[in-house]
């Protein structure tokens, strides 16, 4: 049953158990030492009061003075309750001389034979006997009356009843049971905090390894105390293994989202190469049309219309088409300018600020068709993301051996779900497939760039770093 409670339960228990036990034992070596010290405390009274009263007795004993032995042995009766105790003084030969209470014992008669034997052991002859009959529950002492030469006139027994004794051990262990009672209204909350504290540790641990395998590692976060202890080296041990998971999960996120851009990328090729065949015959058609003879204005006019929208058929499959190398010359500031030039009638469509600044003076040893089209795709998202009139940042510089690109918006923050999925086609939320971005991302991958992107609300920004010395496949 106790293995289904929590630590958190069963520390403070157990602490306030071993209390509660200590507490029980302290009692009874207490109540049983205060027990003890009482009794031997009362012997050693009665022993006292027995040398006073054979010393008061001898001389009745001496002049056989019955009444005299009589009237000192009851006087000590007197001053204290007597009931329960019983003062007889024997002769020489054993025999009743006097007695407290003459019905009892009396005069001449001879004092019972096994209390006798056991107050008169050998070699005992002027010291003090004490003596416990246990089958009558009586407690003997007995003091031996001497003359002035030593010599034993009589015994002074003195008979108590040990039920006499009683009210005292009662009392002793009330007492005592007091001051336990009031130590351990103190002590039982204080070992319940400190069992409860010292477990809490512990019990935060089990649960958060109860959230391994229910939550992503990123979302686990748990703060232990530091020390030494078995605690603080298994919360070490515990945050290593999360740190592993987060590794882990991360590298899962990248293959998997490798495998689905690699299986997506061989789609589009293979959709773009079928799409290119018809395509370039239809542009070949026209050509033909043309070189025959000279069209009517008419004609030519919806001529240059479909060729204008199959040209942009496969612009648009050209660029799915990441994979391949384009001819193209080194990047050139002119050619930075006409990606400016191509978006300036989106711009103005909505009434936007384009902060543009273009730090190339002189072409740099990059691919301009591909740094174009980055430029290109990063310009037309940040331009539909940005709410009317907002503003539209842009800066290309030179970092060393680096070209750097940062396009910024005003616009609202990207979802953390869409986030996860930026760079994977068709996985837009709200207008777009995506692809544009997923272009993006294969092109910076192509140059052996890098691409992050930072998104709050009021502001998100790509930022595309393509090194100039790369050697890029021809």
């Amino acid at each position: 049953m106790l293995r289904n409670f929590s630590y958190r339960l069963k520390t403070p228990l157990a602490v306030t158990l071993v209390i509660l036990l200590s507490a029980a034992v302290v009692s009874g070596l207490l109540i049983w030492r205060g027990y003890r010290q009482a009794s031997q405390s009362f012997e050693t009274q009665a022993m006292g009061l027995g040398r006073v009263l054979a010393r008061t007795v001898r001389p009745a004993l001496l002049h056989d003075d019955l009444w005299q032995a009589y009237e000192t042995l009851i006087t000590p009766l007197d001053r204290v309750d007597g009931e329960g105790r019983d003062f007889i003084l024997l002769d020489a030969r054993g025999r009743v001389f006097a007695a407290s209470n003459p019905r009892r014992f009396p005069v001449m008669s001879d004092f019972m034979p096994t209390a006798a034997a056991a107050l008169t052991p050998a070699g005992a002859h002027s010291g003090q006997v004490v003596s416990i009959d246990s089958a009558e529950h009586y407690l003997y002492i007995a003091t031996p009356v001497l003359a002035e030469d030593g010599t034993i006139l009589g015994r002074l027994i003195q008979r108590y009843d040990r039920a006499a004794l009683g009210p005292q051990l009662p009392q002793v262990a009330a007492n005592t049971l007091y001051a336990v009672l009031a130590a351990l209204v103190l002590l039982l909350p204080l070992g319940w905090l400190a069992g409860k504290r010292l477990a809490e540790p512990l019990s935060h641990l089990a649960e958060c390894l109860g959230r391994v395998g229910r939550e992503s590692p990123e979302a686990i976060r748990c703060e232990f105390p530091q020390g030494r202890d078995e605690i603080s080296v298994l919360a070490r041990s515990f945050h290593q293994m999360v740190g592993e998971l987060q590794a882990k999960a991360a590298l899962e996120r990248h293959l998997a989202q490798n495998d689905r851009l690699a299986a997506i990328g061989r789609l589009s090729a293979g959709i773009a190469h079928e799409i290119n065949n018809p395509l370039g015959g239809m542009l070949n058609a026209i050509s033909n049309h043309r070189r025959r003879g000279e069209p009517d204005p008419s004609a030519e006019k919806t001529l240059s219309l479909i060729e204008r929208g199959l040209l942009q058929i496969r612009d648009t499959v050209s660029a799915l088409l990441v994979e391949a190398r384009l001819e193209s010359h080194a990047l050139a500031p002119d050619d930075i300018e006409d990606v400016r030039t191509l978006v300036a009638a989106d711009v103005q469509g909505k009434r936007l600020r384009l902060e543009w600044r273009n730090d190339l003076i002189e072409p740099v040893p990059l691919p301009s068709a591909q740094v174009r089209q980055i430029l290109l795709n990063l310009l037309l998202n940040a331009i539909q993301a940005t709410p009317a009139e907002g503003e539209v940042d842009c800066g290309l510089t030179l970092d060393g051996n680096r070209l750097r690109i940062q396009v910024s918006n005003g616009g609202p923050a990207i979802p953390p779900r869409r986030r996860e999925h930026l760079f994977e086609p068709y996985f837009g939320e709200g207008e777009g497939h995506g692809l544009g971005l997923w272009v993006t991302y294969q092109l910076v991958n192509q140059l052996k760039g890098e691409i992050a992107v930072k998104s709050v609300p009021g502001c998100t920004s790509f930022s595309v770093s393509l090194p100039l010395e790369t050697e890029h496949e021809t």
